[in-house]
């Protein structure tokens, strides 16, 4: 099971890698708009939980994690030219919390805890993209959150271990990224 896991795990974070492609193509089209403050509370917090994971013992599911820091790092740099928005009083609450985060994993020298500060502090920050898909769904890209969206969902497959502080990250990311993929898939439907 470990070998079908690791593969699984791999595919997911090479899906993870790839929605760049369309994401990248899309923002330099004009169509897509990156949300800066949510991409700005994803560069930290995104590298702190990659690191944290890895440090909690992750094997098989750290592919994506690894891969949406990756992306992260390049949406955000493409966020000042092509995005939109900035930081409002929720922003800077997130930004506090991944502060907050790596100053308890330093401290404390506990990925586990510095993990579920930094998924905290990400969940929050995907407030700004739902705000956005729901008032603007223009201004995402389908494709590039359907990719993520499967990606999370093929790491939820991955897992080889039910500990909290190696489920937990999957299983989040996993629902919040089918909701957007799939707000974005039927936008035209009015919740």
């Amino acid at each position: 099971m470990n070998n079908v896991s690791n593969f699984i795990g791999i595919i997911a974070g090479i899906i993870a890698f790839l929605n760049i492609i369309p994401y990248a193509i899309s923002i330099f089209q004009g169509k897509t708009k990156p949300s800066r403050s949510a991409y700005a509370i994803w560069l930290i917090i995104d590298i702190v939980t990659a690191a944290s994971y890895i440090a909690s013992g992750a094997t098989t599911t750290v592919w994506a994690f690894l891969a949406f820091a990756l992306t992260t790092v390049i949406i955000f740099i493409l966020s000042f030219k092509y995005g939109m928005g900035g930081l409002h009083k929720v922003d800077l609450v997130c930004m506090g919390l991944a502060l907050i985060s790596i100053i308890t994993w330093v401290a404390t020298k506990d990925p586990a805890l510095a993990l579920y500060a930094s998924l905290a502090a990400k969940l929050i920050g995907y407030v700004p993209i739902f705000k956005k898909v729901y008032l603007h769904p223009g201004t995402e890209n389908t494709l590039a959150w359907s990719m993520t969206a499967f990606a999370s969902v093929l790491n939820l497959v991955a897992l080889t271990s039910l500990k909290p502080e190696i489920a937990i990250a999957p299983i989040c990311f996993a629902i919040v990224d089918l909701v957007i993929g799939l707000r974005l898939n039927f936008s035209k439907v009015r919740i």
